[in-house]
């Protein structure tokens, strides 16, 4: 009797072990939540006339260019971001700070890494290292 006492007790302690040992392995094997939203943040620059000059700021993976000025509106009073909703065209940026489309024939544009998308900002979705920059020019520029 005492044999198998003793043969149950080695086997329960036996399989207690080998089950802790498993459960540590599987969670050192997966990221953690932290781990995978770290993983899912880039940097990017962004620049806006007269407000930032290459601001760094950290962006989640699938933002576009809108959102990142929506995110910071809500931070920074002094963005003053106004947008509308054109059917069939997206998002416009319509005024940011105390710069309004159509004064003096100028309206917002943005470049991305130099270049003039030919998309709205609520259509271009960033990368890692992308290069933003708002200006309000004349549309020849």
């Amino acid at each position: 009797m005492k044999k198998n006492i003793l043969k149950f007790s080695f086997l329960a302690i036996l399989a207690l072990s080998l089950f802790g040992g498993v459960s540590i392995l599987i969670n050192e094997t997966k990221p953690s939540p932290t781990q995978v939203s770290e993983t899912q943040k880039t940097t990017i620059s962004l620049s806006i006339q007269d407000v930032y000059e290459a601001k760094q700021i950290i962006i989640a993976e699938g933002e576009t260019v809108l959102t990142v000025l929506e995110k910071l509106n809500q931070e920074d009073s002094q963005l003053t971001l106004s947008t509308k909703t054109y059917k069939g065209l997206g998002v416009l940026v319509e005024g940011i700070g105390t710069h309004k489309n159509g004064t003096d024939k100028k309206y917002w544009q943005y470049k991305v890494n130099g270049v003039m998308p030919q998309i709205g900002a609520d259509q271009y979705t960033l990368k890692s290292g992308d290069s933003i920059e708002w200006f309000f020019a004349t549309s020849k520029e």
